[in-house]
């Protein structure tokens, strides 16, 4: 009963708080809260950002903050003062033309002419972002270089400032007296039906507020067109590309960008009523209908293909004639690969997992896998695995690193510049310049294949699906199936070098079946499997040539909204394995006494044992453990919850369902006859529980990093994670040791 009580004391209290603000505070403060929308909610983002990457959101935003070296810290630090200065101009604006534009009260003691307060609001506003970058960034280098870079980043901000003021001065009516009239007579003629250029003119000149946000707007579009050409994202591999300036650095430019364009159309609109946003929207949806606009993965027009494709269990009889083990079985081993998705987390375990089973069990491992089925970051991470692949069937261990790198390397600032430059244009009206000016790279998805690229063995010569089915039917590497999901129907796109069969009952296409005749580059179908949202958007084929207008026009979106395990795609691969049977006839001698089947035949291994891996980027999740603090109550998880449901329930229920479904075919291959059974275990690789107390949360949930970057500390951790479980003989990897070693002798 008295909590209750108290309930209804706190609610009558925050009533009457309400209530006296509403009652105390004149109506002029209510209506400059209005006019001063924009910049205020762009204020309150420069000071929540650092907050939330610190807090709610660490997953997401925290290494967005996290820097390599001090020139970086010194160039978010003036992008973080370049944008304290666009929201300071905008509220300048505001504040000295809402009298004359909007008829509302001057502010007492206030005068938009001071440069006092603006100095001391552009400090306020880029204070945060400094304040986060030199905290978080300890991570990556000493206290000696982030002094450094604080010092030189207050220096490029002073030395903006002092720009600014020079170019200020070049510029002034009493120096070129044409520039200020030509602005005068642009703002007349577009106010001619309504304000009369009310709030913008003074006595025939352009108020000083509004001169001085041109002058910004001019310096703040020289910047933005020197970071597009030097830091045009490149397939260029990093020893020989230029460093990138931080993805935050993009977010600076895009918050300045944003409230300059949004604060001077909300000034000039409101005098009308009319909504800014709702203009937008409307206009943006036109051009987007009338024009096409979309975001796009390019196709090539493959090679001219075989005859007759290989199916698949031929492929998997020219991959296990790689193996040369003496032992009876070692040919009838096969070893399926499922890579789960989980942004670049699970691009680097799933590279650490596969690179340290080669160098734990051997090589014997590698050239036992069959087939890799790749979801989001487990595909990249296989993807870079599968691309140092020699024709021994197996990537050379000192390239081992190589692979790790390439699968944790930072991809989150060439995504900051696609966002910043083809991906705003479409936002603000102006589709067709990235097909001038980025031909290439169209938005921020071809930016990240860009990047990618850069990191593969051969970055000048990009490896497509069609070089990957050379070396799957050569037998050089397993089966890659990168799994995507097609948005329109929610079917499964399997982005792999092989025809799949198929029936009403498997909802599936496959990319030879859905493009006939074409092609991409491998890392184009990483990227469609690997369509994390916002870090990279649901496209759609372009055909480059042309010659094809009837192209399959579905939306590609991440593999993980099908299935985030890639199990299922793996039990319909072992399944159509298991359900042909062993080509043992219509065999002849060849010149070595050796049985081959006739010429024109295709072999259909005999398969004795299966060992399925399903490499989990994330720690397991313990069953009937209760939540350690209650938290997130009450309004967060009205709203919210629903979503949070989602994506919980998603591990739980794809782990119990690829263990059911790992029993039902055991069972179904047991009910066969005897001398066909098969011997099938299933070893989930889950990336263990580390005791460094920075990796998880306060209530003892692991965060990993959702964002498309690895600090150091992350990188170790993995490493540090696959060490642990290859010591420990308890562990997934120390019991498959036993079976592998021991018990299959496959060594």
């Amino acid at each position: 009963m008295l909590q209750k009580i108290i309930k209804i004391i706190k609610w009558l209290g925050l009533v009457a708080v309400v209530v006296t603000a509403w009652l105390q505070l004149p109506s002029a403060f209510w209506q400059y809260v209005f006019f001063l929308r924009i910049p205020l909610l762009m204020g309150v983002l420069l000071i929540a950002l650092p907050v939330l990457a610190t807090g709610a959101l660490k997953s997401m935003l925290k290494n967005l903050f996290v820097l390599r070296n001090a020139r970086q810290i010194a160039l978010t630090i003036l992008g973080a003062t370049v944008a304290g200065t666009a929201v300071t101009f905008v509220v300048a604006i505001i504040l000295g033309g809402a009298p004359a534009r909007f008829g509302v009260p001057e502010l007492s003691g206030f005068s938009s002419s001071k440069v006092l307060y603006k100095y001391v609001l552009v400090f306020a506003l880029a204070l945060p972002t400094t304040w986060t970058v030199l905290k978080l960034s300890q991570e990556e280098m000493d206290n000696k270089k982030r002094r450094f870079g604080l010092s030189f980043g207050i220096l490029f901000g002073v030395t903006f400032l002092l720009l600014f003021k020079q170019i200020r001065g070049f510029l002034s009516v009493d120096k070129v007296p044409g520039l200020n009239k030509g602005l005068v007579k642009a703002i007349s003629f577009l106010g001619q039906n309504s304000s009369k250029g009310a709030g913008y003119i003074d006595n025939g000149i352009l108020k000083d507020n509004h001169f001085d946000a041109f002058v910004f707007f001019i310096i703040l579009f020289a910047i933005y067109i020197i970071a597009f050409k030097l830091f045009m994202p490149s397939s260029l591999p990093p020893d020989k590309k230029r460093e990138e300036p931080p993805a935050l650095l993009y977010v600076m430019l895009l918050i300045s960008v944003s409230v300059l364009l949004l604060g001077s159309l909300t000034f000039f609109f409101d005098y009308s009523r009319i909504s800014v946003l709702f203009f937008w929207v409307a206009l943006a949806a036109t051009i987007y209908r009338l024009l096409n606009v979309d975001h796009y993965f390019i196709l090539k027009d493959a090679p001219e293909p075989p005859e007759e494709q290989k199916n698949l269990t031929a492929l998997l009889q020219k991959r296990l004639d790689k193996q040369d083990l003496e032992e009876p079985l070692a040919k009838q081993t096969v070893v399926v690969v499922c890579a789960s998705g989980g942004g670049i987390q699970a691009s680097g375990w799933t590279a650490q997992v596969l690179t340290g089973l080669q160098e734990e069990l051997g090589e014997s491992f590698t050239k036992a896998i069959g087939l890799i089925s790749s979801v989001s970051g487990g595909s990249v991470g296989a993807m870079y695995y599968l691309d140092r692949f020699t024709d021994k069937g197996f990537p050379p261990a000192s390239e081992s690193e190589e692979i790790f790198e390439g699968a944790t390397a930072n991809s989150l600032d060439a995504v900051g510049w696609g966002l910043a430059y083809p991906d705003l244009w479409r936002v603000i009206f102006l589709p067709f310049l990235p097909d001038i000016l980025t031909p290439t790279i169209r938005d921020r998805g071809i930016a990240i294949e860009k990047d990618w690229q850069g990191h593969m063995k051969t970055p000048e010569s990009p490896k497509t699906l069609a070089d990957w089915r050379a070396e799957v039917e050569e037998g050089n590497i397993p089966l890659p199936v990168l799994n995507a999901t097609l948005v329109e129907d929610g079917l499964r796109l399997l982005v792999t070098p092989a025809k799949f069969p198929n029936n009403s009952q498997k909802k599936f296409f496959d990319f030879n079946s859905l493009y006939p005749g074409k092609d991409i580059d491998v890392v184009t179908g990483a990227r469609l499997s690997a369509t994390f949202p916002y870090i990279s958007p649901i496209c759609r084929a372009y055909d480059r040539n042309g010659k094809d207008p009837n192209i399959a026009n579905y939306h590609v979106a991440d593999g993980g909204y099908f299935d985030n395990s890639g199990f299922v795609t793996a039990l319909e691969w072992l399944e159509e394995l298991l359900r042909k049977k062993p080509t043992q006839k219509g065999k002849e001698p060849t010149q070595k006494g050796e049985e081959t089947t006739q010429k024109g035949e295709e072999t259909t291994p005999e398969i004795k044992r299966i060992l399925i891996l399903q490499i989990n980027p994330f720690p397991e999740t313990k069953t009937n453990e209760q939540p350690k603090k209650k938290k997130k109550q009450g309004l967060f998880m009205a709203i919210i919850g629903p979503l949070e449901g989602l994506f919980k329930v998603r591990e739980p229920i794809l782990n119990s369902r690829n263990l059911t479904e790992v029993e039902l075919l055991q069972e179904w291959q047991n009910v066969k006859e005897a001398a066909q059974n098969v011997e099938i275990k299933y070893y989930p690789i889950f990336f263990p529980c580390l005791t460094e107390s920075s990796f998880y949360s306060k209530e003892g949930e692991y965060e990993p990093p959702l964002s498309w970057k690895l600090t150091k500390k992350e990188k170790d951790a993995i490493r540090e994670g696959w060490r642990m479980m290859a010591e420990n003989e308890k562990s997934t990897i120390g019991k498959l040791k036993k079976l592998w070693l021991e018990k299959w002798k496959m060594k």
